[in-house]
């Protein structure tokens, strides 16, 4: 079951994407403007019997540890100009706590959207992030990398009054201190990630959407297949122009065959939230 340790590690770049998507967007704060998205997640282990503990990767968040985890992902973002913003993110973790900080993934990141149709229907932009290193002893129980990590995401972004389809293309550099395990998994790692998706995302009505976001990421074991994939359903429910409230149920597993079917071992994550817009 040592696979199961590490499902889709590192799914999206360091830090939130278009919550509560992994599947990130175009779109950036408006200048002189701010948002905050305040989350919650658990994660849970499926398949892997009772003689075996499976651990379990959480997509987007990289929570590599043992068994399930609950957390509180947090994710402040300021208008910088009219295409570019600027974000700082960290996770707060309730389950597991111990002898470490529970506050981890840290992130710094910057969007531009650097080039846009004049009617609005489509747009690229590019997302570089930096994750500040956690403590020796978060690398051992999988609430972070003891090392700093930076990434880079090309965002592309097709809009219609009633679809939205965003593409994801995403590298990571992810080094880690080689003197400790990580979570509980193998000694040797990839660090190297690459990332690709798409989310379609329909208008259902004015004040909700509905999002199918899939894709595919290195694994990070050196020891396991180089791929794996998920799954992901979401709902945006705008409460107002300020405030929408966000659900989403992700599977994640070796292939999409066992994503789609849930016959083998595979991975969850719930998530629910909110992003005010101020």
């Amino acid at each position: 079951m040592r696979f199961a340790a590490f499902l889709l590690i590192f799914i999206s770049l360091s830090g939130n994407a278009f919550e509560p998507l992994n599947t990130d967007d175009a779109g950036t704060v408006a200048e002189g403007l701010n948002q905050i998205e305040q989350y919650f997640f658990k994660t849970a282990a499926h398949g892997g019997g009772t003689a075996s503990t499976v651990d379990i990767i959480t997509p987007g968040e990289e929570y590599f540890g043992g068994g399930g985890a609950k957390a509180f992902p947090l994710t402040y973002t300021r208008g910088l100009s009219k295409n570019v913003e600027a974000s700082i993110g960290a996770t707060y973790f309730s389950i597991p706590r111990g002898n470490y900080s529970p506050i981890s993934n840290k992130v710094l990141a910057v969007k531009w959207r650097f080039l846009e149709a004049k009617d609005g229907q489509w747009a690229l932009a590019i997302k570089p992030s930096f994750t500040l290193p956690g403590s020796t002893q978060q690398q051992v129980h999988g609430l972070d990398l003891a090392l700093p990590s930076y990434g880079l995401n090309l965002i592309n972004s097709h809009y219609w009054d009633a679809l939205e389809i965003h593409l994801n293309a995403s590298y990571m550099k992810s080094p880690y201190n080689t003197n400790y395990a990580v979570g509980t998994g193998p000694p040797t790692n990839r660090t190297n990630i690459l990332f690709f998706s798409m989310a379609p995302v329909w208008r259902a009505s004015q004040n909700i959407r509905l999002a199918l976001d899939t894709g595919i990421t290195t694994n990070p074991p050196s020891t396991e297949q180089y791929l794996t994939s998920y799954a992901l359903l979401a709902a945006i429910i705008s409460v107002s122009d300020e405030l929408d409230i966000g659900l989403s149920y992700m599977r994640s597993a070796a292939n999409m065959g066992i994503v789609i079917s849930n016959s083998g071992v595979s991975a969850s994550r719930s998530e629910i939230g909110f992003t005010w817009r101020y």
